[in-house]
């Protein structure tokens, strides 16, 4: 059945370890699991919560595909407010799954970044930023568990700068930006009601003391998320081809056998060789940085 999955469930000591990770209090990051979806990612029969932005689809379909879908009443040009019946053909489940089951026979990719889903209700356009290669891997990830969902999330609120507006409570900023604006604060107060709602009850016996803001170095880090070729690591090894080098960034011996091969440059007096060695080096340091900055910075000492 369309939507079904494995739905594992979340345990609460997944939000407080997420809550470490980010620094951030769990009742703040957990009151957007309510706000969004009640704070549970599926429906009563087991599929997972969706709701369709026709608007969305619409973007994302061309020509041909576009009309069709428009003819159908799957896509519109502009997005409509609940209060004025732009939702009004999404009332249950099966009316939400029928309208993603029209638009996946015309284009599933487009169809699938046009809905949010799961706990945290993410839109499906999200799936780079939340570290898949599609909506579709999106999708499946989400359907098998809310420990993937919950993953997401975080990869979602580091790549849109929104961390700290959650370790602060900035939840108009939270509105702006993961919401989408337009609701004119009400999301922020619902968002503010959930907040004290879970800090006074669920995690009233939170010690925030465990937490410590702007120290993310501290906290085990979340994994890097950008697609290789679009990694800081490949752009070092960038920067050292244009010195017409190709460098092995891993192990740290490559580094000081690059800087040795520059040393006739260096010594030799000639600008551009001078210049075109720099440029080598440059690239290899920069490039296993990134290397050890994408493994969480490991001392060779271990933490203390």
């Amino acid at each position: 059945m369309l939507g079904k999955g494995r739905a594992e469930a979340l345990d609460d000591g997944a939000f407080e370890a997420l809550a470490i990770e980010l620094a951030c209090p769990p009742q703040n990051l957990e009151a957007i699991a309510k706000v969004e979806s009640k704070g549970f990612g599926w429906f009563p029969d087991g599929r997972i919560k969706i709701l369709f932005e026709k608007h969305w689809f619409y973007r994302l379909l061309k020509g041909a595909k576009r009309k069709q879908a428009v003819a159908a009443g799957l896509a519109r040009r502009k997005w409509i407010a609940p209060k004025k019946g732009g939702y009004r053909d999404q009332s249950t489940p099966d009316d939400r799954y029928a309208l993603l089951a029209r638009a996946m026979d015309i284009d599933v990719e487009a169809a699938l970044q046009s809905i949010s889903m799961g706990t945290y209700q993410i839109m499906g356009f999200n799936y780079k930023t939340c570290g898949f290669s599609s909506a579709g891997e999106m999708w499946a990830a989400f359907l098998d568990s809310e420990k993937h969902q919950l993953r997401a999330f975080a990869n979602f609120l580091k790549e849109k700068g929104l961390v700290r507006a959650f370790q602060t409570g900035e939840f108009e900023q939270v509105e702006e930006i993961y919401n989408g604006g337009g609701l004119n604060g009400t999301y922020a107060a619902r968002m503010k009601k959930w907040t004290a709602k879970l800090g006074a009850g669920k995690w009233a016996d939170w010690d925030p003391t465990s937490v410590v803001i702007n120290h993310p170095m501290e906290h085990p880090p979340v994994p890097n998320s950008k697609p290789l070729a679009k990694s800081r690591t490949v752009a070092g090894s960038g920067i050292a081809g244009v010195g017409g080098a190709s460098i092995l960034v891993e192990p740290v011996q490559k580094v000081v056998e690059v800087v040795e091969g520059q040393e006739a440059a260096f010594s030799g007096g000639d600008l551009t060789a001078m210049v075109i060695g720099l440029v080598v080096v440059a690239g290899a340091l920069f490039a296993l940085y990134a290397r050890w900055d994408d493994a969480g910075r490991p001392l060779p000492w271990g933490e203390a």
